[in-house]
């Protein structure tokens, strides 16, 4: 009696669809952490605290933008954290990261239960059920079980992931209380720091070092003695005064009555 029954077809169904669902789901989230750790630990080593964020708030997996974006919300806070607090807030993200994860794990084996009941039932009353109930049957109990692999899997990167995310927080921390120590420019860390004996034809200028930027170039530094330099054409010193500033030209032209 196949036709009369078509409520377990469904049943078996809709199994098969929350069992792939969910494991894509979790594969996706799985698969993105490492990128999107190394993003993330780039954006904070780069101080920017708003592109760590967003891409927090884009990631597939609700663990890890849990942890970052908890990690995240601590260094925007002030007066700002230090590290010992911040390996605290990393602490408390990733014990309710395994609790997530229990409960994952809790609902994996109630639909376990839920298809094994199903295909039990179906057997013992005879109901003539085609082929493919207890094909579908078995097709969603085969990825459930693989949910629990997949989320120890989960927790053990996300692990791995965090303590990324820690130092990289850390790091941030060093340098907010340093900010020359960011390029302006591109937000790099990655400088040449020029001194003696480099610099000792300027030393007169009073130009005893330079910071490069070896992502874009910038330079900074200060001249001890600004009022010291004077026009030299030998040595290529040149007084040159900024331009000013365009000035606007919105203001309507007066129209001359003829």
């Amino acid at each position: 009696m196949p036709d009369e029954f078509p409520t377990f077809d469904v049943v078996a169904l809709i199994g098969v669809v929350a069992a792939f669902a969910g494991m894509l789901q979790l594969r996706r989230g799985l698969g993105e952490i490492p990128k999107l750790s190394s993003d993330v630990q780039a954006a904070l080593r780069a101080g920017d605290l708003a592109r760590a964020r967003a891409l927090c708030g884009h990631a597939e997996g609700a663990a890890f933008a849990r942890i970052g974006s908890a990690l995240i919300d601590a260094l925007g806070r002030e007066p700002r954290p230090t590290a010992k607090a911040l390996e605290s807030v990393l602490a408390g993200a990733r014990k309710r990261a395994n609790a997530a994860a229990q409960r994952g794990r809790a609902r994996d084996l109630v639909v376990a239960a839920v298809l094994i009941g199903a295909g039990a039932y179906a057997i013992r009353a005879s109901l003539g059920v085609g082929s493919a109930f207890y094909a579908m049957i078995a097709a969603a109990l085969v990825v459930t079980a693989l949910g629990p692999i997949l989320r120890r899997s989960m927790l053990d990167r996300l692990v791995r992931a965090s303590d990324g995310l820690l130092q990289a927080a850390v790091d941030y921390l060093a340098h907010a209380s340093a900010p020359d120590a960011i390029c302006p420019e591109c937000r790099s860390r990655d400088a040449a720091r020029l001194g003696a004996p480099a610099l000792d034809g300027l030393r007169d200028l009073g130009i005893t070092e330079l910071i490069v930027c070896k992502s874009c170039g910038f330079v900074r530094g200060r001249v001890e003695r600004p009022e010291a330099i004077l026009e030299d054409d030998a040595r290529g010193v040149h007084l040159t005064p900024l331009a000013p500033p365009l000035e606007s030209s919105a203001e309507p032209e007066s129209e001359h009555e003829g």
